[in-house]
């Protein structure tokens, strides 16, 4: 189960990657489309993500129960990768409400206040984290070794991708509320 959760993961990541970029360039006006398609297979692949994580939570809180022992405080990375897989399905339930909805067959456009701009900017954040949190374990699943080297390559390469679609956020904003 925790192989099908490491690849989950890795196929999400790849098409959150897309989603944000794809998304980033029509909140700038610059694209047509989001690629709809990817981000309903992404949340598709979050919810069984999900279902994987709650259940391998259930099962190490059935071992801690047996045993008496939970270390609690020295477990307090697996519980902050709970914690944020959490925040990040309650700020996806904001996101997925944040830009429009269908009334009679036709797409209309929600305000974009600064509520909804602060849930984007804070969904960014705690994926951010999420993400920084579980890609040791994730590699580790698939045996990747060595990537010391690469590991501040792929870190900026994320934290510009990641200012991109923050970027993209506030400039909605603005776009709706000053200009």
């Amino acid at each position: 189960m925790r192989k099908w959760n490491a690849i989950l993961t890795a196929a999400i990541l790849v098409l959150f990657l897309l989603h944000g970029v794809f998304g980033a360039f029509q909140l700038f006006g610059l694209a047509p489309t989001t690629l709809k398609a990817v981000a309903w297979t992404a949340l598709a692949l979050v919810a069984a993500h999900t279902v994987i994580g709650v259940k391998l939570t259930a099962d190490s809180l059935c071992v801690w129960r047996q045993t008496g022992v939970g270390y609690f405080r020295q477990n307090k990375l697996f519980w902050a990768r709970r914690i944020s897989g959490f925040a990040v399905m309650v700020l996806l339930a904001f996101h997925m409400t944040a830009f429009g909805y269908s009334n009679g067959g036709a797409y209309r456009l929600r305000w974009f206040t600064d509520f909804r701009l602060a849930t984007q900017l804070l969904l960014i954040v705690t994926l951010a984290l999420h993400v920084l949190m579980n890609v040791r374990p994730m590699l580790i699943s698939f045996g990747v070794r060595g990537l010391k080297q690469y590991v501040g390559d792929i870190l900026f390469v994320l934290s510009v991708l990641l200012l991109f679609m923050a970027a993209a956020f506030v400039v909605y904003y603005l776009r709706w509320n000053v200009w």
